[in-house]
């Protein structure tokens, strides 16, 4: 019977050992389809590393601008007494598509609804300051013309930043 036994085990062994030799090279096998997998989803994970750090930058940068160009904003830093309403224009306009222009290469790093918003946001502040230059009369003060820009709502620079807001929490 001792006998029996000693096959019995000795059988168990060999099928215990076939077993796990068996998940070994299982496991043997998954690791190296991982290793061939792996060179893809690293390359992936590092530039996401790179661009991650941009995109974040880029709708930063775009926040700023629209908070500069809000025409409280613009006109705080442009207004000076004493500035002629000529200039005044000019300068208001430049400050709103220089700060854009500087900000142009950012688009590669937003999605197509913020761009958009941001464009349409400049369009209408430009729209705004032309429409409200051409409406006074030239003998208009210059500090009242200021006022009347600050008094003006701009629901697409609202809208922009509330685009850009809402694109940027689905980034992360």
């Amino acid at each position: 019977m001792t006998n029996s036994w000693l096959i019995i085990l000795l059988a168990l062994g060999v099928v215990i050992a076939a077993t796990a030799t068996f998940i070994l090279m299982r496991l043997l096998k998954m690791k190296e389809a991982e290793k061939q997998r792996n060179p893809a989803i690293e390359l992936k994970l590092q530039a996401l590393k790179i661009i991650m750090p941009l995109k974040v930058q880029a709708y930063e940068r775009f926040l700023l601008y629209l908070e500069r160009v809000q025409l409280p904003q613009l006109v705080k830093r442009v207004y000076a007494p004493g500035i002629e309403k000529g200039t005044f224009h000019l300068q208001l306009l430049q400050n709103v598509r220089e700060e854009f222009e500087h900000n142009l290469a950012q688009q590669l790093y937003v999605s197509n609804s913020t761009w958009n918003a941001v464009q349409n946001a400049k369009e209408e502040l430009v729209n705004q300051i032309n429409s409200t230059f051409e409406q006074l009369n030239d003998e208009e003060d210059v500090a009242i013309l200021a006022q009347a820009l600050v008094a003006l709502p701009n629901p697409m620079v609202e809208q922009a930043i509330a685009v850009l807001k809402r694109d940027f929490e689905r980034l992360l």
